[in-house]
């Protein structure tokens, strides 16, 4: 989870979640758990048209299980039923996904004790990784079979410190980071994580093929009393990336887009006409591009593209009495489409959710 923190309560009424055909232009509803079950979607991973992964949590233990994966076969979504947990934990979450193929996904998550795992397909088998109980896993990458990433933090004597671990196919090889990451991207050529540095201040690092160097992205003009923290980052290539910082005032998110390019040289700040939005996640629309999730500023999701410095702005979308909060975002590779993981709120409830992005 970013520094933005929980998603604020939501003062709407109960409705059944709406569902639309997957062929719909624009952004719509593509897939929701009926009867608003308290189940989530916190991550998702696409490799392509007819494969796509995610991740979140079901009402804790029902049925034996709190996990819950869902998989995209090219013509609808279903269930998938998990391995089993480290221990048999019925109480263990999944938080993250990232997949190169369908034959290589990564989902990591935490068991109830604490302990941070992965589960890795190879097309026909699940494999289950337990970490140093000392570790914890912020986010993931997956390039290839033999090129995964993970970034997060490590417990020690001295108190807690950023790390990055990496799989070459056989094992995981975890080193210091110069800052403690909370998200992270990867293309090929390009491997980038955004946090914060000792002091708090937000930076990113990157992979430069032998060691991680520290970035710093420039200091914001910020109003009295406001304060930037680590936001989304955005890997395409090796010149070419993206990251954002969130805003807060008085423990709280406030509005205000902070969004910065990669040039291969150095981090330019860029200007972008959203003064009412908080940029929380990024996704390249397929012709050079953003798409933006706005989030936490207000009661439902806003969906931003951002193109040659122009902006246009529409509310995810929703059901009758129902508001959105949307966690990850993916181009599906090859395409101009997207797909995006989240959640559909009710004032009493909440539902996992799929939203799907075609062209007109």
């Amino acid at each position: 989870m970013s520094a933005v923190g929980a998603i604020v309560a939501l003062s709407v009424t109960a409705a059944p979640a709406v569902a639309q055909a997957e062929t719909t232009p624009g952004w719509h509803i593509a897939h929701s758990s009926p009867g608003f079950p308290r189940d989530d979607f916190s991550d998702i991973a696409v490799t392509g048209p007819g494969d796509a992964w995610a991740v979140g949590s079901g009402p804790c233990c029902v049925q034996g299980e709190h996990r819950k994966i869902s998989h995209w076969d090219g013509s609808e979504w279903r269930d998938v039923t998990p391995p089993e947990a480290p221990g048999g934990d019925r109480a263990a979450s999944l938080t993250k996904v990232a997949a190169s193929s369908p034959a290589n996904v990564w989902t990591f998550g935490i068991t109830f004790d604490g302990e941070f795992y992965g589960h890795h397909w190879d097309g026909s088998t699940w494999r289950t990784t337990v970490f140093d109980p000392d570790i914890g896993i912020a986010d993931a990458a997956v390039l290839a079979p033999d090129d995964a990433w993970f970034v997060g933090s490590q417990r020690t004597e001295d108190g807690e410190v950023g790390i990055a671990s990496h799989y070459d196919g056989s094992g995981w090889t975890t080193m210091p980071l110069p800052i403690v990451p909370e998200e992270m991207s990867a293309a090929r050529g390009a491997v980038w994580a955004t946090g914060r540095t000792g002091n708090g201040a937000p930076a990113t690092v990157r992979w430069t093929g032998s060691s991680w160097r520290k970035v710093p992205l420039p200091k914001p003009k910020l109003s009295p009393g406001v304060s930037a923290f680590p936001g989304d980052v955005l890997a395409l290539g090796p010149r070419d990336a993206w990251a954002t910082m969130v805003l807060g005032k008085d423990e709280s998110v406030w509005p205000g887009a902070v969004l910065y390019h990669w040039n291969g040289r150095r981090w330019r700040q860029v200007r972008i006409d959203a003064p009412e939005d908080m940029l929380y996640r990024l996704a390249p629309d397929g012709r050079g591009g953003l798409w933006i999730v706005s989030q936490h500023v207000h009661e439902s999701a806003y969906l931003l593209h951002y193109s040659r410095g122009r902006v246009t702005r529409q509310p995810a979308p929703t059901g009758d009495g129902t508001a959105a909060s949307i966690e990850a975002i993916a181009l599906v590779p090859g395409t101009r489409s997207l797909l995006a993981a989240g959640i559909l709120h009710t004032e009493q409830s909440w539902a996992a959710a799929i939203y799907r992005y075609d062209p007109r």
